[in-house]
């Protein structure tokens, strides 16, 4: 079990493959665990580190994570991790959805660390649209998934994380706050993908994301739902491979 203590709590990391180190950072719900398959598909090339989330799986759960400062403390703990595991380097980030605007807010916090960043499904505020698909999806979890997430996060654990993140959701969307602070200052590579059927992050909302920063490239799969990567992985792994080659310097 290997942790790192940040100013939030600590926070677990799981690493598989070997090579130069590539971060992979899960959306809500999931964990480092979740997506070992996932990282499995780059560890041939690369040293995949894969990260809890505050409030997920083994990471610490602080009692202010639950608010509309949820992705500000998640880019704070990010930030710290990365300067306690990579003091000296720059390393490229992939986030999935929530963990993709946890990984823009650990630049924001700390931009030195992150060489690039590969999004998939991003938004840049909560929309009633994907606070909707966040409160259907609470309601109708089947019984073998509700299974599968105490597993993953611990009986105990699962329901403050199953409620506390849809309050954080409804906070962020009553204030309407941009949940990325520093969107226009963003000079690094990043890879976008983003599906049109996509409920929790609609295609407006990840184009906002690209507009803004300078050397982005969308890939935009109109009937693809949420999360590119697990939906199309052949296109994902092959793009992500070349832009981390030529765009990464990798």
């Amino acid at each position: 079990m290997s942790y790192v203590e940040t100013r939030h709590g600590a926070m677990f990391y799981m690493t598989v493959g070997s090579g130069r180190p590539l971060m992979l950072i899960h959306g809500n719900t999931m964990t480092a665990a979740s997506q070992e398959k996932l990282a499995r598909r780059f560890a041939d090339e690369y040293q995949v580190v894969s990260v809890d989330l505050l409030g997920h799986g083994h990471s610490a759960m602080p009692d202010n994570l639950f608010t509309r400062d949820y992705f500000t403390l998640q880019g704070q703990a990010l930030s710290d991790l990365l300067e306690t595991l990579f003091p000296e380097d720059t390393v490229p980030v992939f986030g999935m959805s929530a963990g993709g605007i946890s990984a823009l807010n650990a630049y924001c916090e700390q931009p030195y660390h992150i060489a690039a960043l590969i999004l998939d499904g991003v938004f840049s505020q909560i929309g009633p649209e994907a606070l909707g698909a966040h409160r259907q999806r609470n309601a109708t979890t089947p019984p073998a998934w509700e299974r599968y997430m105490q597993a993953q996060h611990g009986a105990e654990r699962w329901p403050r994380l199953h409620d506390g993140l849809l309050t954080a959701m409804e906070q962020l969307e009553a204030t309407g706050a941009e949940v990325i602070p520093c969107l226009d200052s963003i000079r690094i590579p990043v890879l976008i993908f983003q599906g049109g059927r996509d409920p929790f992050c609609p295609e407006r909302q990840s184009r906002v994301v690209a507009d803004a920063i300078p050397r982005s490239w969308l890939i935009f799969r109109a009937e693809a739902g949420h999360i590119i990567a697990w939906q199309e992985p052949e296109l994902f792994d092959e793009t992500v491979r070349k832009f981390l080659h030529d765009e990464a310097g990798s």
